[in-house]
């Protein structure tokens, strides 16, 4: 590790961090808001339905029973906020370097999908706020520059800031909420949004549940923080269970009275109608609220997906910084700025590989959110649904091998692993089976697409096979 590393890493302060304040980091980086207003309405839409209500709870469920492994394991392993780390303990540097690339493709596609969130629904804000139309392009290909500049020069949002921003993200919806349940909806309420029915075929059903999973995507993260936390054996558990249940609750209760204000029977209709399908909650926000609500509610979603593409850039660097320094990607790619002490090369190959993607389907005319977001975005869920698949195995090996660590407890080290692999590969499955359903891609466009990872994969794994001791260099160093 460099000088540069140690300076950084010196600024950790250990037994700092309770269950609470973790609890609270992990889930502004999920941005609840993004997913309520950005992923619902999509996922209704692509997934012909309202499934997605009781998709949310089984998915809350999945990643529960996939939180007791990984916690489990997360004691043992150093630098276990990187999933790759995880797979390289337990089955080997091959899987891990295919690992690795996997996880860069899929933060990759993750940050530069989001961009396909973020144009329209500033473009539409700036419009009605102030008059100034402009093409979502450039707020999309403006907000990956000034990502780029706060990360070359190592610029980071206060993390005061961002829980107040998720405070309010929360606020706003609770309050709709509350105003749904109090004024009512016509016919009445029922179980109708609970209901798995009404799906028209079984693919459908199953990339509803990917949909759900993606929105879980970030809530891993809470291992991240087990150097500063007090107590990490009791407080990493408590606060990764408490933010699977918390998000979880906020995306099921919340949905459920979003499907009912619009109608469990028209919803589909009426989302179909719309030019731009993230508008669909703030016309119910409109609708129950008033434009006071909704205007705190469009302007809190344009934070709320800023701090995501920020979130998720940083995250993209710092992979591009490690892989480049232990020679998984090219070592030039392994230097930290001489000043900043950031990793500004991998911040300029991710911002000059955004702005490349936006700009291509800028050209060709291409709807930002059926289009970048929904294919771009959905890679990256099916890289991480592939990688918790591969921790879950990894995680039964591991206790296979080391007996001793965690003896008495196959409940933890075998039985929960399991039951979440199997989840995840038939989540994995809906996903890409269905995934001209799940992104609106067909042909051979739905192939190519998804075949992504499986390049990543082989790429990762060749570069691991020739050069042995790489990965396992790798896992050592924080990300």
């Amino acid at each position: 590790m460099s000088d540069s590393q140690k300076v950084t890493d010196n600024g950790l302060r250990t037994g700092t961090l309770g269950a609470a304040a973790i609890t609270l980091m992990v889930i502004s980086a999920v941005a609840p808001l993004t997913n309520m207003a950005g992923i619902l309405p999509v996922a209704i839409l692509f997934g012909n339905g309202t499934a997605i209500v009781p998709a949310f709870i089984l998915m809350m469920l999945l990643v529960l029973v996939f939180s007791v492994g990984y916690v489990t394991m997360s004691r043992y392993v150093p630098n276990s906020g990187a999933f790759y780390t995880m797979i390289t303990r337990g089955l080997g540097p091959t899987l891990g370097g295919a690992a690795a690339l996997v996880a860069l493709l899929g933060y990759n596609c993750m940050q530069i999908g989001m961009s396909g969130m973020f144009g329209p629904v500033t473009a539409d804000l700036i419009k009605t706020s102030v008059g100034i139309d402009l093409p979502w392009w450039v707020y999309s290909l403006g907000a990956s520059l000034i990502i780029g500049f706060l990360a070359y020069r190592r610029v980071d949002f206060s993390a005061k800031v961002l829980a107040l921003l998720v405070l309010a993200e929360f606020a706003v919806v609770f309050v709709l909420d509350i105003l749904i349940v109090h004024q009512g909806v016509p016919g009445g309420f029922s179980l109708a949004p609970l209901s798995l029915s009404g799906m028209p075929s079984g693919a459908a059903l199953g990339v509803t549940f990917v949909f759900a999973f993606g929105c879980y995507i970030g809530i891993e993260a809470t291992t991240i923080y087990s150097a500063e936390a007090h107590n990490p054996r009791v407080t990493i558990p408590r606060a990764t269970y408490a933010s699977v249940l918390l998000i979880g609750g906020f995306y099921s209760l919340s949905a459920i009275w979003i499907v009912e204000a619009a109608g469990t029977a028209t919803i589909v209709d009426q989302l179909k109608q719309l030019q731009d399908p993230v508008q669909f909650v703030f016309n119910i926000s409109d609708q129950f609220g008033g434009r006071i609500l909704s205007d705190m509610m469009r302007v809190l979603f344009v934070t709320s997906v800023f701090a995501c593409l920020l979130a998720f850039h940083n995250h993209v660097a710092r992979y591009f910084y490690f892989l480049g320094k232990e020679g998984m990607m090219p070592h030039w790619l392994g230097k930290t700025h001489p000043s900043y002490q950031s990793p500004y090369r991998g911040t300029i190959l991710q911002t000059v590989i955004a702005m490349a993607v936006i700009g291509t389907f800028a050209a060709f005319g291409m709807d930002p959110l059926l289009t970048l977001f929904a294919w771009i975005a959905n890679i990256a869920v099916i890289c991480v649904i592939t990688l918790m698949l591969l921790v879950c195995i990894a995680v039964i090996v591991f206790f296979v091998q080391n007996p001793e660590l965690e003896p008495g407890q196959p409940i933890k080290t075998k039985l929960m692993p399991a039951l979440a692999a199997i989840g995840f590969a038939l989540v994995g499955y809906f996903g890409v089976s269905g995934f001209d359903i799940l992104t609106g891609a067909s042909g051979p466009l739905a192939i190519a697409l998804p075949s992504l990872i499986l390049v990543a994969a082989v790429i990762g794994a060749i570069r691991a096979k020739t050069r042995p001791g790489l990965v396992v260099a790798l896992s050592t160093d924080p990300v």
